[in-house]
């Protein structure tokens, strides 16, 4: 199959996200972004403390080169404005900050990427996209939730 010049295929998901795909785990949760937008689709994903999820960045629907995306968990909505202007300037967009719980590597145009994390003690957790210029409209919310006995 030939293809358009412009058109190509995006590259397959690498050795290490295949294996982080393979992963078993509790649960999995997704963040789709919306089409050729700098916005996550979801605002909000729950799963409970202590559980290992596998977070998905999925940004298979968008076509434009300039939406690229992640997933970027921190502690506090303190750190969101910190951890955001410092990911400009860092390697992959991700600072050294101690305020990172999670994150998924950046997400071209029609891939998917993940990370397989713990889930942190029950409360809410802000993530953002740390592609330069998206954190402060790309925010949501992981709900970490007492674990049913």
């Amino acid at each position: 199959m030939a293809l358009a010049a412009g058109c190509a295929e995006p590259p397959g998901p690498s050795p290490e996200q295949q294996a982080i795909f393979a992963q078993e785990v509790d649960h999995e949760l997704f963040v789709p972004a919306v089409k050729n937008a700098m916005s996550f689709a979801v605002g909000e994903i729950v799963a409970p403390a202590g559980a290992t999820v596998r977070l998905v960045m999925d940004n298979t629907e968008t076509t434009s080169p300039a939406m690229v995306h992640n997933v970027v968990v921190v502690e506090t909505e303190r750190a969101v404005e910190r951890v955001g202007q410092a990911a400009a300037t860092a390697p992959d967009n991700i600072p050294d900050d101690d305020a990172i719980l999670a994150f998924t590597p950046l997400a071209r145009p029609g891939q998917r990427t993940a990370v397989v994390m713990t889930m942190p003690p029950p409360g809410r957790y802000p993530f953002i996209c740390t592609y330069p210029g998206h954190f402060r409209f790309m925010q949501g919310t992981l709900v970490s939730t007492i674990p049913e006995v």
